[in-house]
């Protein structure tokens, strides 16, 4: 039993990677290459504003409003 938990903490990054590549393989085969691209913005950006949530930098609704504003003023 040691050996399965051994192997995941050794190659687990290879793991994950194998995967998401494929799983990015598959995107692009079924969506085309720029709605996988889209997707993939768009997972960042999610991610990126996550992470400002989780650091403490503010909540989803203050960030919302921030975002919200620069496009409101620009039109």
């Amino acid at each position: 039993m040691e050996e399965g938990r051994g192997f995941w903490r050794r190659h687990a990054g290879k793991v994950v990677g194998a995967g998401a590549g494929f799983l990015l393989a598959l995107l692009v085969k079924w969506l085309g290459l720029g709605w996988t691209l889209l997707g993939l913005a768009l997972a960042w950006v999610g991610y990126r504003l996550g992470a400002r949530v989780d650091e403490g930098d503010g909540d989803w609704a203050e960030l919302w409003d921030r975002w919200a504003g620069r496009w409101s003023r620009r039109a």
